[in-house]
């Protein structure tokens, strides 16, 4: 059986050409990102590893000016002019006319600022009845998913809150901040193991956020204070086990 051949570089630990364009690079990485996250492994050190170097690789060749300096440090000669052009690929977007999609637009931004209104008058429900008709469109939306997520939780169906998160998660995975409200929902509801992934996540992207290191130390007075009848009654046994013996 032969080994495993190492990756050289960022290209090849994604598996794409040297010239893949910005979306091929991005479906690359989703696809190694979502096969080999800790969560899915079960944080096996040999394959977490893999996952913080295609994190890595992502960051650098993610943005034009560090993959530049990095093509420019392994050697790689400076594409040209028509070869740039080919690498930014447009992805196909609703089958809505141009004019049709700003209006759109503008309508759900108006919807947003109300339905943040209404969220914080208490009222979840008209919230999301004003905004879920947008999915059809807009289901990638970062402020529209963020928001149905704190309309579900304000109706405590955590369940939907964490299919709304994870979508702000999966577009913009960079950001600690999307894991770390991940995490407070999970917490919400009782799921604290599901929370404490979510929030080692967000120190993964952030090892001074406050408010995930906040939570995981909740987290832990609430397992400990979740016990104290148990370990009373285990320090009881050992007790009693001792004076027989």
């Amino acid at each position: 059986m032969t080994e495993e051949r190492v990756a050289t570089t960022y290209y090849e630990t994604l598996g794409v050409p040297e010239r893949a364009t910005h979306d091929e690079i991005e479906d690359a990485y989703h696809e190694l990102a979502r096969t080999l996250h800790p969560d899915v492994t079960g944080n096996d050190p040999e394959l977490t590893a893999r996952y913080m170097l295609i994190n890595e690789a992502w960051q650098v060749l993610s943005k034009s000016d560090t993959r530049e300096n990095y093509d420019e440090s392994i050697g790689l000669e400076k594409p040209t002019a028509e070869a740039q052009a080919k690498q930014r690929i447009v992805r196909k977007k609703p089958d809505i006319a141009p004019t049709d999609m700003r209006l759109l637009d503008i309508k759900l931004n108006r919807a947003l600022k109300a339905a943040r209104k209404l969220c914080d008058s208490g009222s979840f429900w008209q919230a999301t009845r004003l905004l879920e008709g947008f999915l059809k469109t807009h289901e990638d939306s970062v402020p529209l998913r963020r928001t149905l997520a704190v309309a579900a939780a304000g109706r405590h169906r955590f369940h939907e809150a964490v299919h709304h998160q994870k979508v702000v998660c999966k577009v913009e995975y960079y950001h600690a901040d999307n894991y770390a409200v991940l995490g407070n929902i999970y917490m919400r509801a009782g799921q604290m193991d599901l929370a404490e992934q979510s929030l080692h996540e967000a120190l993964t992207w952030d090892e001074h956020h406050e408010g995930a290191a906040r939570d995981l130390v909740r987290i832990s007075k609430l397992k400990a204070a979740s016990q104290p009848i148990i370990k009373r009654l285990m320090g009881k046994l050992v007790s009693m086990a001792g004076r027989k013996g």
